[in-house]
């Protein structure tokens, strides 16, 4: 049995979740950093970071692998490569593009200098690899790609008929128009625009119900602006729904929305919730910033002005489309299944870091 020693700078990165899963799936013993605070807090990293450190100093491992550059990863990761292990640092975001001014410019300073050390870079789309070798340094013979996920298993059932109906009853849902908008709350989330263009819509579908799925430190802040905007009896915010929930919330969604402002940090970004909504085989709507005008294909996709997002949801909820969904979920499960992801990045990582098979 081989050992991999995996630190996250969020325990419930779902991302790392999904790769660590996949590497125990192939035989590897995988022992993960334990989790100190709330879950996705800044507290959270500064809470790990010396119980990190301790375990990359004094854990026996062939490989050491790291989810995301923060300080609570990187810096456990350069103790492992003093002790001579091979180092692997997943990057999945342009952290510090989510925030401006200091707190941006501080992340940024504390991630530059670390992605170039490591033996494996992994990322998941071109704009990202171009950062990391034009504004990392990273060496381009230490990058690998490894595409942004989904769990496909988790949808391919039908959802429980007993959860469906309970979000029916909860919500009053029975014969209204169903949107969904999955999110964690927090600064990564566009949800703004989103309710912008809901406002116009339920001025031609008054029916029409938008479901929030989802919880996070700014939930509150996107309630209290969905009443200023008059949209209190057309909103709902679920709060936190546990992963193995949310298909109940796509069964009972006419279309699932999404919406990239058009900042820096969503030119890099990969979406699990479009990949999810894929694989669930739900109506996508959604604009064209970042990454959306590849899947303009599998989505409805319109310009990023609100007014023209909102018309797309008012054509497609009254029944515009073409089955586009379909062509998503057999896309979602012949390309973007973890399984199969894994299986062709774990050869390459084993390889690269001269990690021998699993005995």
């Amino acid at each position: 049995m081989k050992r991999i020693l995996c630190f996250s700078a969020y325990a419930a990165n779902l991302r790392y979740v999904a790769l660590a899963r996949g590497l125990r799936d192939h035989g590897y013993e995988v022992i993960a950093s334990k989790s100190h605070g709330p879950s996705g807090s800044i507290l959270e990293l500064a809470l790990t970071l010396l119980p990190n450190c301790w375990l990359a100093l004094t854990c026996r491992a062939d490989l050491a692998a790291g989810f995301k550059p923060h300080p609570n990863v990187t810096l456990p990761l350069w103790i492992a490569k003093l002790r001579g292990l091979p180092t692997w640092l997943d990057v999945d975001d342009l952290d510090h593009a989510y925030r401006t001014g200091w707190v941006g410019t501080l992340v940024e300073i504390l991630q530059r200098p670390f992605p170039r050390l490591y033996t494996i870079v992994t990322y998941h789309n071109e704009n990202l690899r171009e950062h990391l070798i034009r504004d990392r340094h990273v060496n381009p013979d230490r990058l690998l790609r490894v595409e942004q996920g989904v769990d496909c298993r988790l949808f391919d059932g039908q959802a429980a008929p007993d959860r469906v109906a309970e979000v029916r009853r909860r919500f009053d849902l029975a014969g209204k128009p169903v949107a969904v908008y999955t999110a964690h709350l927090n600064v990564a989330s566009d949800l703004e625009p989103v309710l912008t263009a809901w406002q116009t819509v339920v001025r031609e579908l008054p029916a029409a119900v938008l479901l929030v799925v989802g919880g996070g430190p700014l939930r509150q802040h996107f309630e209290n602006l969905a009443g200023q905007m008059g949209l209190t009896s057309q909103v709902h915010f679920t709060g936190e729904v546990s992963h193995g929930d949310v298909p109940a919330f796509f069964a009972v969604a006419d279309v699932a929305l999404l919406y990239f402002s058009p900042r820096l940090v969503n030119q890099y970004r990969c979406s699990l919730k479009l990949r999810e909504y894929f694989a669930a085989g739900v109506k996508v709507v959604c604009n064209d910033v970042g990454e959306l005008p590849t899947f303009a294909h599998l989505t409805y996709q319109s310009s990023s002005d609100p007014a023209a997002f909102a018309a797309n949801i008012v054509r497609v909820l009254r029944g515009g489309g073409d089955r586009r969904e379909q062509q998503a979920h057999d896309y979602a499960r012949q390309q973007l299944h973890w399984p199969r992801l894994i299986e062709q990045a774990t050869r390459e990582i084993v390889a690269r870091g001269g990690l021998a098979s699993p005995d």
